[in-house]
């Protein structure tokens, strides 16, 4: 999929939010997102070889649903 593609998909799924809150939420974190990327902040340079592994292998393992923990199960934990 190419940036273009993934640019659209995202614009889509916003075009489909009407909640006016919801929308200023997104706004909030988009912005906080551009701006850190403009500036240059990747995190991912600080980070050890072993931990960008761990990441890397968590995103893939995130890919099988079964692999997935619902929130409500990870709050309660966490609580």
């Amino acid at each position: 999929m190419s940036n273009l593609e993934l640019k659209g998909g995202i614009l889509e799924m916003i075009a489909t939010i009407n909640d006016r809150a919801a929308l200023e939420e997104l706004k909030v974190l988009v912005t906080n997102f551009a701006g850190s990327h403009a500036q240059g902040d990747d995190y991912w340079d600080e980070l050890s070889g072993k931990e960008q592994s761990e990441l890397e292998a968590a995103i893939r393992e995130s890919d099988n649903e079964s692999n997935l923990v619902p929130h409500e199960e990870v709050m309660k934990k966490y609580r």
